[in-house]
């Protein structure tokens, strides 16, 4: 993929089909719009160009010590944007002098001016540009000025909810993370370095591994018990996965941890993949240290058995068009 920002001007491939938005998460409603966006820029003779930002709007408008988190850091937005069958792709630096463009003006300066666009493809939530502006519904006046055409595309449904990054985040947010995987279409991820703990788990024959995620702005799903794909130096292994506090020893600080089904080995400072697969329970305070690590066996055999019926594979989120 080629990655261009404003500094890019004169290499930015210009004639092009757009779309502008933030791809969070590049689940299936987005996909439904890159697809549209190949579909759309062959239909007029040209390519596909997609537009984003480097930092959500949120974290400009509300600063970085909201409690606001994201899907993908940018890397890996990128990643299955790529993986998706988008070459190009240009990242705005957002700023405050950004938030402040009315959405015609951020058209006519980036879009028509610098651009020259021939089309621009909307998603069905899709807007930019300063909200107290009021202006977007003039972009298609914009459109007849400067002679470029603006096509828009339906909304998605899951499970009879409109897909949408706002969804995702509400599903992981209370554990459901089956729903948030159908809405992705793919399995949540997040990565991390293993790094030292309290090291209970080795007192109850059950050794986990503490992680420490790369991007604190990315979402945990909610606090629970979850089975999960762990993959380490490109290999994948069935775990499970300890999101929240350890009641039962008093402790509630939120950690990760993970315990690597029937695998012994050293990974301290390793950097691990935790792939989402199914919530096995919430995490509750046990009564003795040995009611716990009989649960922590069944939650082992409960992930076992899982595997065992379903084809669970670390495959790419997203398939070239």
């Amino acid at each position: 993929m080629n990655i261009f920002t404003l500094d890019d001007a004169e290499r930015i491939p210009k004639g092009t089909a757009v779309s502008v938005g933030m791809f969070d998460g590049v689940h299936r409603g987005h996909r439904q719009v890159l697809n549209a966006l190949h579909t759309f820029a062959k239909e007029i003779g040209t390519e596909p160009l997609a537009i984003t930002f480097d930092r959500h709007p949120r974290y400009v408008l509300a600063g970085e010590n909201n409690d606001f988190f994201l899907l993908n850091t940018n890397a890996e937005r990128y990643r299955i944007m790529e993986e998706c069958g988008i070459d190009n792709l240009l990242e705005i630096h957002f700023t405050q002098d950004t938030a402040l463009l009315p959405a015609c003006e951020f058209a006519r300066k980036y879009l028509v001016e610098m651009l020259g666009i021939k089309g621009l493809l909307l998603g069905y939530d899709n807007m930019f540009g300063n909200k107290s502006a009021n202006d977007f519904d003039k972009i298609p006046k914009l459109a007849r000025e400067c002679g470029f055409e603006i096509r828009s595309e339906k909304s998605l449904l899951c499970d009879g909810i409109e897909i949408s990054s706002t969804q995702i985040r509400k599903a992981l947010s209370r554990g459901d993370i089956a729903l948030a995987n159908r809405m992705l279409g793919y399995n949540y991820q997040i990565s991390g370095t293993v790094v030292h703990g309290r090291e209970i788990g080795r007192t109850l024959h059950f050794p986990t591994a503490n992680i420490m995620c790369t991007d604190l702005h990315k979402m945990l799903p909610a606090d629970g018990v979850y089975c999960v794909l762990l993959t380490l130096d490109n290999q994948a292994f069935e775990a499970i996965c300890n999101i929240g506090s350890q009641p039962t020893f008093n402790s509630f600080g939120r950690t990760v941890e993970a315990h690597i089904l029937d695998f012994d080995g050293y990974i301290y400072g390793k950097e691990i993949t935790l792939t989402f697969i199914e919530k096995i329970r919430d995490i509750r305070k046990f009564d003795s240290t040995q009611e716990l690590a009989n649960q922590l066996n069944k939650d082992a055999n409960v992930c076992r058995d899982f595997f065992r019926h379903h084809n669970i594979q670390n495959e790419k989120q997203c398939e070239r068009f």
